[in-house]
């Protein structure tokens, strides 16, 4: 499944969008999601059932390890 993980300067985490795709456009209304200078956008490949995890704690560390996972690909 294709994710969008944001992160801040440090690299923490702060959240994720299913898709790459940051902006729609319905009914001539086109809303784009932006974030603040430092924050970094990484579109990435995740499990499949990442997207049926209910718990928070358990979610947040399988992004980590999918990014971390990204990051280190040449």
């Amino acid at each position: 499944m294709k994710m969008t993980i944001v992160t801040d300067a440090h690299g923490n985490v702060l959240g994720a969008v299913q898709g790459h795709n940051l902006s729609e456009t319905r009914d001539g209304v086109e809303a784009t999601v932006s974030f603040a200078p430092g924050h970094s956008t990484h579109m990435i490949e995740v499990d499949d059932d990442l997207c049926a995890i209910d718990d928070v704690d358990e979610f947040q560390q399988r992004l980590r390890r999918h990014l971390q996972q990204h990051q280190q690909q040449p």
